[in-house]
């Protein structure tokens, strides 16, 4: 056998250096893929204001728009809003602008009537003396809801006049001067119930007529306020006034 030959320990070193080199460059070249590979991707800002769909996005450094698959992306609002319906805020204190009128309450239209009064005395008439007077004597003070009557109904009152009233709560007014009134009327089947006030005091009429006249009684000497109200029924009439002293 032939002796093996003597190995040169000085290649020893170079070779070990050619070898670190080589595991260097794999180390560097494998670091640096795995490095682009877990780097995190570039965020985007948004931005405050909405931009419109054909601006350019935002690229990555050394990289061109081109890089970017399909259309480009749309810029969001910086922060999320609820779209809800303007509403005016309710104020503790209103003022009279912000105050709607309400719907009046229903309300029952009735015909306006003349309310009696214990203290009405017609200005401008005259009292009337005694005597006896027709119901068209110009002294007497008629509500608005009296008629005077003049027609072959009323010919037998006295001298074939009566003046009706056909609205409950008319009345009619008037003063004389003396002891005692009587009043004239004419019966008929729809006269209704009548109250005859005389200085305030009130009487009944149906329990004071007889033979179609209303008998006061005997009051004190001077001169006196009437008022005839019709209270209820659908007419009552006045044929004349007769005044004792």
């Amino acid at each position: 056998m032939q002796p093996r030959p003597s190995f040169d320990r000085t290649l020893l070193i170079p070779i070990a250096i050619g070898v670190v080199s080589i595991l260097g460059i794999g180390w560097i070249l494998l670091t640096s893929d795995l490095g682009e590979s877990l780097l995190p991707p570039t965020a985007i800002p948004f931005h405050s204001t909405t931009s419109t769909r054909d601006e350019t996005p935002p690229t990555a450094t050394g990289t061109s728009p081109d890089a970017y698959p399909g259309p480009p992306a749309e810029t969001l609002p910086a922060t999320s809003t609820l779209m809800t319906e303007s509403l005016p805020t309710p104020s503790a204190t209103p003022t009279p602008d912000q105050i709607q009128p309400l719907p009046s309450t229903s309300t029952l239209i009735t015909e306006s009537l003349p309310t009696p009064s214990a203290t009405h005395t017609p200005d401008g008439f005259q009292p009337l003396p005694a005597g006896k007077y027709d119901d068209t004597n110009p002294n007497i003070d008629y509500g608005l809801y009296w008629t005077a009557l003049k027609n072959p109904g009323t010919a037998n009152a006295y001298k074939g006049t009566l003046h009706a009233s056909f609205a409950t709560g008319n009345q009619a007014t008037f003063r004389f001067t003396g002891e005692q009134v009587r009043l004239g009327y004419q019966r008929g089947r729809n006269f209704g119930t009548v109250t005859v006030i005389i200085d305030g005091q009130p009487y009944s009429f149906h329990e004071q007529a007889f033979d179609l006249v209303w008998h006061s009684p005997q009051l004190s000497p001077g001169d006196h306020v009437v008022r005839i109200i019709h209270d209820s029924g659908e007419s009552i009439n006045l044929d004349y006034i007769e005044i004792l002293d």
